[in-house]
């Protein structure tokens, strides 16, 4: 099965630099552009399927792409980001000022416990639950709209990386990366934007 890993499409947040987590921001205008490209781009991919975070910005741009390319979307709590709410709408440089020593633990540790932080562990976990789910399935093409961080953490995944290394790789807003799942699963390419040209 090809699976079409999706960021979802920019917010105002994006622009600013803020850690969303779950906070529900929508998306701008600029957002909603991007999402018609992204399902321009998947129109030749024989998608038979678009599942999606509940969170809004992920939600609106799965809902484009549905319509556009007359799929069914399905929603999935699992594809929701990571849980942050201790940093939630600070930037990166605010978040290293206030929390370092959360932030630090968080990042080095996948298992870590930290009160209004989820951990890398728990949030790959869920989404590896649903790829299992979705594998059992006769789909050949799926669309997958979700969020950078937890894609991150699936495509670590993937190459067998450990999940601290997630970071060392970056998913832009609208990007597209796939894998393959057959008798072992494979990134076949990363963070796709050339539609977005």
């Amino acid at each position: 099965m090809k699976i079409f890993l999706i960021r979802h499409a920019k917010t105002d947040w994006n622009d600013l630099g803020l850690w969303q987590g779950n906070t529900d921001v929508p998306l701008n205008e600029a957002g909603f552009e991007q999402a018609k490209k992204i399902a321009q781009k998947l129109s030749k991919q024989h998608v038979e399927a678009i599942y999606t975070s509940p969170l809004l910005r992920a939600k609106q741009t799965a809902s484009v792409i549905s319509e556009m390319l007359n799929v069914p979307l399905f929603i999935d709590e699992r594809l929701r980001e990571c849980e942050i709410s201790l940093w939630n709408g600070l930037t990166m440089q605010e978040t290293l000022e206030r929390y370092y020593n959360e932030y630090t633990l968080w990042s080095t540790q996948p298992n870590a416990e930290i009160e209004g932080v989820e951990s890398l562990q728990e949030v790959q976990d869920r989404f590896l639950r649903f790829v299992e789910e979705i594998n059992k399935k006769a789909f050949e093409s799926v669309a997958v709209v979700s969020h950078a961080l937890i894609l991150r953490t699936f495509i670590c995944w993937v190459l067998k990386l450990p999940l601290t290394e997630h970071k060392n790789f970056k998913l832009d807003n609208a990007s597209i990366s796939l894998v393959e799942t057959q008798s072992r699963s494979r990134l076949v390419y990363l963070n796709d934007t050339c539609h977005l040209d």
